[in-house]
């Protein structure tokens, strides 16, 4: 079994971006680093919604190239590189699961209905049927690249998620589904500076009043779990 690969946000989007691009633009395939600042800033099928400048791109670019999970191309007479995805090429990933896994880097946990409709703009997924199985090759890759994160007792509405991201941003997410509160930090912290790539705010699905007890309580025990992890990871 590999080690597992963990990406944080911004190298998740951009490496969303090259993925996304690829199939739905491949006669603009590898994008110059204007073309990768402007997909990761889009305002539409992106959640949540960023403004990165220039430099900051061109930093997680040129991590990733260095880690290998991205490539700087120049073609014939041209002095400006473009930047091409490794990624799914390293996992052996059919077209299907490269929009899959797209959009759950570029969108975090969506349900069945949402991966198959947003997932087919880029490669299409004609029905749950076959979602189901490029889920399952997913799920079964060593290490896992996708898992349900929905509660087990949760039989609509299921959400799934990537996992290539660190087990503290999993927890949290996990949080979200089980407390019915979207949000990506589930403790407060200092004011964080422009190129933080996580939303402050917060929504919130409808709580019914009788369930506010346990899930005030399910918060704790999840969020002591979750700042165990970040321990670990330090």
């Amino acid at each position: 079994m590999s080690e597992p690969i963990i990406f944080d946000e911004r190298q998740q989007r951009v490496l969303g971006v090259l993925i996304e691009k690829s199939l739905t633009t491949p006669h603009s395939y590898p994008l110059t680093l204007n073309q990768v600042v402007v997909g990761c800033n889009q305002k539409s099928s992106r959640d949540p919604v960023v403004s990165w400048m220039e430099d900051e791109v061109d930093e997680v670019l040129t991590g990733l190239g260095r880690a290998g999970f991205a490539t700087q191309v120049h073609g014939a007479g041209s002095r400006v590189g473009k930047w091409r995805q490794e990624l799914t090429g390293r996992l052996a990933l059919t077209g299907q699961a490269m929009a899959v896994l797209a959009e759950m880097l570029l969108r975090g946990p969506q349900t069945l209905g949402e991966l198959r409709t947003r997932a087919s703009r880029m490669k299409d997924v004609p029905d749950l049927s076959t979602l189901d199985d490029v889920l399952g090759d997913l799920a079964g890759h060593s290490p896992p690249l996708a898992c349900r994160f929905s509660p087990e007792g949760v039989r609509r509405g299921v959400r799934w998620g990537h996992m290539l991201q660190s087990e503290s941003a999993i927890q949290r997410q996990r949080v979200a589904e089980e407390t019915g509160i979207t949000t990506t930090e589930i403790r407060p912290r200092p004011e964080t500076s422009t190129r933080s790539t996580e939303t402050q705010s917060l929504t919130t699905r409808p709580v019914e009043p009788d369930r506010l007890d346990r899930l005030e309580k399910l918060v704790q025990q999840l969020q002591h779990r979750v700042e165990r992890l970040e321990q670990t990871e330090q």
